[in-house]
């Protein structure tokens, strides 16, 4: 999809968003922000959200001397997910149906990472989380066919979005039941934003039920046209393809990957977390949604 008027004013709250987390120069905010704003002006007009976002956020980054200003706020989650990984799994395993169960934990945790959680759901702790599991509920509900393409399926390949729910997302692989080898997980190239790179997987044991890939590229989202050859084969190669993450909707939203559509399943699990990306589905920002691609 491409990216609307609205995403401009929301990408330059982003960056100002973003460098106050790393000074408080107000100096280097206006220089930053007048920098942004010259780079949108020169923004593709079928850039997707998602690309016009990663654009400035470069140049944004260069001028603050960081890859990421999330970083810190990423470690503390998986920190805390991590630490949290026994009682979340008692909730999986006591919920009844644990692929539904963790299924909606990591669409529910698609938040941690969102500079703007607070304002979509205050209080958000992975505390509330796991008490409100019961109370998730899926503005759009395909999980039923997504099991199904699951069970099917003799290859998968997940996108995973950020570093704080990766633990979430394994747990959901694990309810698959498949070989290391059926699942492939596909994780950033670089460190960008609060995307999830090979060392974050490993610290919370993902490549222990799949095998870790990346695109090829420094992307947010997944753009094939731009990823590796080694890359686009395993895209076109799976059965089912799961993509986590507004980026994602937002990028792969009509792609085949050069593959008949009929042979491959597309799932996106994504929390809708501005306006663009709710009135495209059709539902409220800050919904959980299993949509069918």
């Amino acid at each position: 999809m491409k990216h609307r008027s609205e995403c401009i004013p929301c990408c330059l709250q982003r960056v100002l968003h973003a460098a106050n987390l790393i000074t408080d120069d107000e100096w280097l905010h206006r220089k930053i922000l007048s920098d942004s704003m010259q780079d949108l002006c020169e923004v593709d007009d079928l850039a997707s959200p998602a690309e016009v976002v990663h654009q400035v956020f470069h140049q944004a980054g260069r001028a603050l001397g960081v890859s990421t200003p999330y970083e810190a706020d990423q470690k503390k989650w998986v920190e805390k997910a991590r630490g949290s990984e026994e009682s979340i799994r008692a909730a999986i395993q006591e919920s009844g149906d644990p692929f539904l169960a963790a299924l909606k934990l990591s669409v529910a945790a698609n938040l941690i990472d969102c500079e703007f959680r607070d304002r979509l759901q205050p209080g958000f702790s992975l505390q509330a989380l796991l008490a409100d599991l019961d109370h998730i509920e899926l503005a759009i509900d395909h999980s039923e066919d997504l099991k199904q393409a699951v069970s099917d399926a003799s290859k998968i390949l997940f996108i995973h979005e950020t570093a704080g729910e990766l633990l979430f997302d394994r747990l959901l692989i694990e309810t698959f039941e498949k070989d290391p080898g059926a699942v492939v997980s596909v994780l950033r190239s670089v460190r960008s934003l609060g995307g999830a790179i090979e060392e974050d997987a490993l610290s919370v044991g993902l490549d222990t039920v799949a095998t870790l890939s990346d695109p090829g590229v420094d992307c947010r989202g997944l753009r094939l046209d731009s990823s590796s050859d080694k890359f686009r084969e395993e895209y076109n190669s799976a059965d089912l393809v799961i993509a986590k993450g507004q980026a994602a909707f937002e990028t792969i939203e009509d792609a085949t990957g050069g593959a008949p559509k009929e042979r491959r399943a597309l799932f996106f699990l994504l929390r809708a977390k501005c306006a663009v990306i709710a009135g495209e589905l059709g539902v409220s920002p800050g919904d959980c949604v299993v949509e069918r691609g």
